[in-house]
C-alpha cells in the first residue's frame, strides 16, 4: 500500500491521462460506473490537498454518476 507524504501536486501526469489509461484497461463488459465508484472510494483516502488527486476523483465520480458528494 502506498501512502502520500507530499501535499504538493506530483506533476507526474495529468489526472485526465490517468483516467483515460484506467478506462482503456477495463475488461470488456465491465460495469464502468461500479468500477469508478471503487476508485472514488480509494482516492478518498488521499484527499489532502493535491489538486491532481481531487481532479482524478472528480472524473471517477462523474463516471460513477454521482449527483452529490461521494465519501
Amino acid at each position: 500500500m502506498f501512502a502520500f507524504t507530499e501535499t504538493k501536486p506530483s506533476g507526474t501526469g495529468k489526472p485526465e491521462s490517468v483516467f483515460i489509461s484506467w478506462l482503456l484497461w477495463q475488461p470488456r463488459g465491465a460495469d464502468l460506473a461500479v468500477e469508478a465508484l471503487k476508485e472514488v472510494r480509494k482516492l478518498a483516502r488521499y484527499e489532502g490537498g493535491d489538486p491532481d488527486v481531487a481532479r482524478l476523483k472528480a472524473l471517477f465520480a462523474s463516471l460513477a454518476g454521482a449527483d452529490g458528494r461521494l465519501h
